[in-house]
């Protein structure tokens, strides 16, 4: 995957549909950023700036600072998603992540949001990836993808 799923990803993975947006900020200072737009299941819109890049062995667990929409920050329990190629009509891809097999934070109450993002198939392919068979790069796809986070103000 490019950049553009893999912020994504990450922004899920951190937060994106997570309790009040997406995730991020785990990482040191000069890690790359990005923000997010989400729509989360309490009525919330949020904006949450994320890391892009979770290459630790717990990738994407990362903390989602929420800069529109309100204040505070999500911390992500679970993250699924999925990338829909809209020309052929196909799934491509689904993934569920749960945070310590479903344990952790599991006292606290939490809120899920959703976020996503429309391409072409080319711009969500690593540069060696090839399309699936029976799609083209040039494919219109949709990437989804929901984080249920805990929400701290």
């Amino acid at each position: 995957m490019r950049n553009r799923s893999r912020s994504t990803v990450a922004v899920a993975a951190v937060t994106i549909a997570a309790g009040a947006g997406l995730a991020g900020l785990a990482g040191p200072a000069h890690a790359a950023q990005t923000t997010i737009p989400v729509a989360c299941n309490n009525g919330e819109q949020l904006t949450v700036r994320v890391n892009t890049n979770h290459s630790s062995d717990h990738g994407g667990w990362g903390v989602g600072q929420v800069v529109v929409g309100g204040t505070g920050h999500l911390v992500p329990t679970e993250i699924s998603g999925s990338l829909v190629d809209n020309t052929v009509h196909q799934t491509l891809f689904t993934f569920d992540q749960v945070k310590g097999g479903g344990n952790a934070n599991h006292n606290q109450p939490t809120v899920t949001c959703m976020a996503s993002q429309t391409g072409v198939l080319g711009d969500f392919l690593g540069p060696r990836d090839t399309p699936p068979p029976g799609t083209m790069v040039t494919d219109s796809v949709t990437f989804n993808i929901t984080v249920t986070a805990v929400r701290h103000s």
